[in-house]
């Protein structure tokens, strides 16, 4: 499972409609390097925008999982780190 969340310090991929950059947390053992996995990303990054929003709030604001994968959102605490460091700024 792939769980993404918005960035404002790093990134692991950046939508290709709005430049919004995103944090991507893997299961142990799932490559996010991968050039099918990277599809994915980015196909459901463009599919949170619609013909008239080309605006980065499209997508949203909390974490969110890939829908190609599923099952329960675990809580990754590397996440959680991110948003504070995120809104500390």
């Amino acid at each position: 499972m792939l769980t993404c969340q918005q960035s404002k310090l790093s990134t692991s991929v950046r939508c290709s409609i709005c430049g919004q950059g995103f944090l991507i947390y893997a299961e142990p053992g799932m490559r996010t390097s991968h050039h099918m996995t990277r599809r994915i990303i980015q196909h459901t990054l463009r599919a949170h925008h619609t013909h008239r929003s080309n605006s980065a709030s499209a997508h949203p604001c909390s974490t969110f999982t890939i829908p190609t994968w599923s099952g329960a959102q675990p809580l990754l605490a590397s996440a959680s780190l991110s948003n504070l460091l995120d809104t500390a700024i």
